[in-house]
């Protein structure tokens, strides 16, 4: 896949996120997983897995994300920790 073809894939999910939609990792389930699963060098279902649990993304593939995305690694920190912090995940 051209470069130009990726970058136009991840500016989308990086528009989500300066734009506020993005509430919860989850949220980009949907937007060309695989693709950015294997970018991350993991697995596909792990990648998933890790959106519905973000806990489970190390400090590195947070970071790599953000690279990918080209946005700053503490707008998806704050989409984690707001996650994270949701009454439902609280009473879980």
């Amino acid at each position: 896949m051209p470069k130009e073809e990726k970058n136009s894939q991840f500016l989308a999910i990086k528009s989500m996120f300066l734009g506020g939609s993005v509430k919860r990792m989850k949220d980009i389930e949907k937007l060309y997983p695989t693709l950015i699963a294997k970018s991350l060098h993991i697995n596909h279902s792990r990648y998933i897995q890790k959106l519905y649990k973000p806990e489970r993304f190390s400090i590195g593939q947070v970071d790599d994300l953000a690279k990918l995305l080209d946005i700053d690694i503490q707008q998806i920190f704050d989409v984690i920790i707001r996650q994270l912090n949701s009454p439902s995940k609280r009473n879980k």
